[in-house]
């Protein structure tokens, strides 16, 4: 029975994770980059977000 080396026993991992590089890889230039209206929020969503307007709701808590 012959002696596989290392690289005999890790090959079909070493050609898995190479598929997966170059299938990822592939995808961004199919999907492309996102586009401007992805990519920033609009000023309004930010103006509509609120939080509390005073300390009441910050109970002092006892332990």
């Amino acid at each position: 029975m012959p002696t596989r080396g290392a690289f005999d026993v890790l090959k079909p991992f070493a050609w898995l994770a190479a598929i997966a590089f170059l299938v990822g890889f592939a995808s961004y230039f199919v999907v492309g980059p996102p586009s401007q209206a992805v990519a920033q929020q609009p000023e309004a969503w930010s103006a509509t977000v609120s939080g509390p307007s005073s300390d009441e709701w910050n109970i002092i808590k006892h332990i």
